[in-house]
């Protein structure tokens, strides 16, 4: 039975995750969209969104999936670590495919579900991670 409650979890956090990660999305691809429609070039502007869409994705993820009982210095840190990695991953997956297809949607899609997978993984088994936490260095 513990089993199955524990699936359950994981799916309502997955569920969570995707909702606050949902929002930081949107967010980054209409900083991303204005910046383009203003003359930015496609990479600088995706970088921007990514930014912005960052703060916004770590309080979600703090408060709404992970209901997190880590300091935010300790938290946070790691957050930022791992979305470093997820950010370099978004840019990078980005250019590739919008050099390859050389377009902004279509780029920006494929860059967003690398991201998207890459960075559950992290925030689950190392950003909220309390035992990781709590286990003696």
């Amino acid at each position: 039975m513990s089993h199955r409650v524990s699936k359950s979890f994981s799916r309502i956090r997955f569920v969570r995750f995707l909702t606050g990660g949902g929002l930081a999305t949107l967010t980054h691809w209409l900083i991303m969209f204005a910046l383009v429609r203003a003359g930015v070039d496609p990479r600088v502007s995706t970088a921007a969104g990514a930014t912005v869409g960052l703060f916004i994705n770590y309080l979600a993820q703090y408060h709404y999936t992970f209901r997190s009982d880590l300091s935010h210095q300790t938290a946070f840190f790691r957050y930022l670590s791992s979305a470093v990695a997820g950010w370099v991953l978004n840019v990078a997956v980005f250019s590739a495919a919008y050099s390859i297809a050389g377009s902004t949607v279509a780029a920006q899609a494929i860059a967003t579900l690398a991201t998207m997978i890459t960075n559950y993984c992290l925030a689950e088994r190392f950003v909220f991670h309390e035992k990781t936490a709590n286990q003696p260095q």
